[in-house]
């Protein structure tokens, strides 16, 4: 995925209006090489493993403690979130962003962004929930 990037950047450093917005450009692009991929494999991989660490210090309280590694359960909760809604987890929580710059990102309004957020939210407490 890394090399496919760097290709299609260096092939469309060109179309780059504001070279100040180097980073954001290169982040728009990397989402979406993502997502194309995610939608071409189609249902039968559909995957995004984040450490049970950043979860429990960024998710709001969803599950008890953890010892590390990765938990087959938060994994299967996330297994079945929508790609829409599993983009905007990974880039909050794991990647860091803030709202907006999910938002930007995911070329959508903020307020999406944040009902997205909701959805995969209280959906993932009530999978975790109902796990325990």
């Amino acid at each position: 995925m890394t090399q496919d990037v760097l290709v299609l950047a260096w092939q469309r450093l060109p179309q780059l209006r504001d070279p100040d917005r180097l980073a954001a450009w290169l982040h728009r692009i990397v989402v979406n090489r993502c997502l194309d991929r995610g939608r071409a494999a189609g249902r039968r991989v559909r995957t995004i493993s984040i450490a049970v660490d950043d979860l429990d210090a960024r998710l709001p309280s969803t599950s008890g403690p953890t010892t590390g590694g990765f938990d087959p359960e938060v994994e299967a909760a996330l297994r079945r979130l929508p790609v829409e809604q599993r983009a905007v987890i990974a880039l909050h929580y794991a990647a860091d962003l803030s709202l907006p710059d999910v938002a930007e990102a995911l070329q959508v309004p903020v307020g999406t962004a944040k009902s997205r957020l909701a959805a995969a939210l209280e959906r993932l407490r009530r999978d975790l929930g109902a796990a325990s």
